[in-house]
């Protein structure tokens, strides 16, 4: 398959659910549903800090490809090692915008190309 060493990062995605305390209030709160996922960041673009006076912030708009079937959806919080398939260890949180399926081709051609794109979100205050 194409995608078999296009994988280099890994993804933990966390969603955010009710939850409910030993005293019966109900709460939400982030709860990991998979861990090392293999993905790839692909199609960065990041922009300089935007800066104001009380605050700096960086924005980065992303996309991400992980394998058909993974559980995935818009708002999960995304933990992604980069290079993490191949030892790497640079940490960076995302927020997951549309996620788009992309089947195999028509025409019985199997090419091992397909995966889920997620348009990603990254924003921090420094």
């Amino acid at each position: 398959m194409i995608f078999d060493g296009w994988y280099t990062d890994l993804v933990d995605i966390y969603r955010n659910e009710n939850t409910t305390t030993k005293s019966g209030i109900t709460k939400q709160a982030w709860t990991l549903k998979a861990e090392d996922v293999k993905c790839r960041i692909y199609n960065s673009k990041k922009s300089g800090p935007v800066m104001t006076d009380k605050q700096a912030k960086l924005m980065a708009d992303d996309k991400m490809a992980v394998p058909l079937g993974t559980d995935i959806e818009s708002g999960d919080k995304l933990v992604i090692t980069r290079g993490g398939a191949v030892g790497g260890e640079s940490v960076t949180t995302y927020y997951a915008g549309d996620v788009m399926p992309y089947y195999e081709p028509v025409g019985g051609m199997f090419n091992g190309l397909a995966h889920i794109e997620i348009g990603l979100l990254q924003e921090e205050i420094i």
